[in-house]
């Protein structure tokens, strides 16, 4: 025998039964990885066929009508059984890509996305079989019912709701039940922070911690409260008379200057009048006698058309001052209306009433008024009425007034006085060249 024909001679014996164990030990493995890891068929060639005792056969060399498949090997084919093969080499669907609101997001270990809802897309791809296939999927957890994918390769959820679900994938044949595999996809969307147990849990006891320290606060506001209480009561009653006597004060203030001419801060033509009629009761009931005198700025109008209203005003005002300056305490003057003033002298006699009323020419006629435009002389006519127990208050005034026209029609920047009831107790005077008639 030749040097090395023995070992020669072992290996071509007994080589094809240790080529054969070794394929039936390592197909079933590369099965089972096949059908664990996602998307093995993309990475794995279909299963090749095999004889009657389960070895890989090339199918180029076994016959149309054989129903074995024969693997060749180096001296004879090996025979494997086709039912076995279709057990442990069935192609699965494919998963390509999951994105979460748009975004790519790895799914190897499952889908974690979030937090907060959003627009989750899954594509996916059927096994690489030669037959037609029909596809479905499903997201367990949003619904149970399957839907079928037609043409499209893409399931998309708008606003998936934050939760765990369960992707479910699965191809079958054309015009058959057999299904061929069925992919899953375990996804949990996050919620926020605010939809969690541990922040819900956190709000609950803040509230909780919240409205203790408010009842603590109220509580401690309330004794605080109480025991001001009956000092706040005293201070009230305090204020309260304070504010009657305010009031009081700003009732008399108000009802004065209602009672009072804005311009002159003289009494007003119905305060005077009701002041003169209460004189005139006093008089009648005590046998008193009264006078009035009634005053009225000669050519007046001529003031306001020459140096304007302005002007007139402060003239009045100046007028008003000086008249107001000669009264006595129980004596009235007021604002009768424009340039007139209405002067009521309780207690004046007719011959007294007749002295005072030239004391108010000459108060006004002896000093110029001080004006902005300068100095204005000025003068003023006077009508002076004595009361008769019998006469009203209108009737006084009409007898002034009577006199102080005819005070007027006597040149002016005179007195006059109206009818006695004795003609011979007219006085008669002279004074600078200014009479009484």
């Amino acid at each position: 025998m030749p040097p090395g024909g023995l070992p020669l001679a072992c290996a071509r014996r007994f080589l094809p039964g240790l080529l054969t164990f070794a394929l039936l030990t390592w197909i079933p493995t590369v099965t089972c990885s096949a059908l664990a890891a996602p998307g093995a068929a993309s990475q794995h060639p279909p299963a090749a066929p095999t004889g009657p005792n389960g070895l890989p056969q090339n199918s180029a060399s076994a016959p149309a009508s054989d129903p074995h498949l024969l693997l060749a090997s180096a001296d004879h084919p090996a025979p494997v059984d086709p039912a076995h093969s279709q057990k442990t080499a069935r192609p699965r669907p494919l998963i390509e890509q999951v994105r979460f609101n748009q975004r790519p997001i790895s799914f190897e270990q499952g889908v974690t996305a979030g937090p907060g809802d959003g627009d989750l897309e899954i594509q996916f791809a059927p096994p690489e079989t030669s037959a037609p296939d029909h596809l479905r999927y499903r997201l367990l957890g949003l619904n149970s019912a399957w839907t079928e994918a037609g043409k499209e390769r893409e399931a998309i959820y708008y606003k998936l709701p934050p939760g765990d679900y369960l992707f479910e994938y699965e191809a079958t044949e054309s015009g058959s039940v057999r299904g061929l595999g069925m992919a899953s996809l375990q996804v949990a969307v996050i919620p926020p922070y605010w939809q969690t147990g541990w922040f819900r849990g956190m709000c609950g006891a803040l509230l909780v911690i919240l409205g203790f320290t408010l009842y603590q606060l109220r509580v401690r506001y309330l004794v605080a409260h109480a025991h001001k209480l009956q000092e706040q009561v005293n201070q009230g009653q305090a204020e309260l008379q304070l504010a009657v006597k305010v009031a009081n004060d700003a009732h008399r203030v108000a009802k004065e200057q209602a009672r009072k001419d804005s311009l002159t801060d003289l009494w007003n033509r119905k305060t005077i009048f009701e002041m003169l009629e209460k004189e005139i009761s006093r008089a009648q009931r005590d046998h008193m006698p009264i006078a009035v005198v009634m005053i009225d700025l000669d050519h007046f109008k001529l003031v306001n058309d020459t140096y304007g209203h302005l002007t007139g005003d402060a003239v009045l005002q100046e007028a008003a001052k000086r008249l107001a300056d000669l009264m006595r305490p129980y004596d009235f003057v007021g604002r009768y209306g424009g340039e007139e003033f209405l002067i009521v002298l309780p207690g004046c006699s007719r011959t007294n009433g007749v002295h005072r009323a030239e004391d108010f020419r000459r108060a006004i006629a002896d000093t110029p008024v001080a004006t902005a435009c300068g100095p204005l002389s000025l003068t003023c006519s006077l009508g002076v009425a004595s009361h008769d127990e019998a006469m009203p208050a209108e009737e006084l005034i009409n007898l002034a007034d009577e006199a102080l026209y005819r005070a007027k029609r006597l040149g002016r920047n005179c007195v006059s006085a109206g009818a006695w009831k004795d003609a011979e107790d007219v006085p008669s005077m002279a004074d600078q060249g200014h009479g009484v008639n």
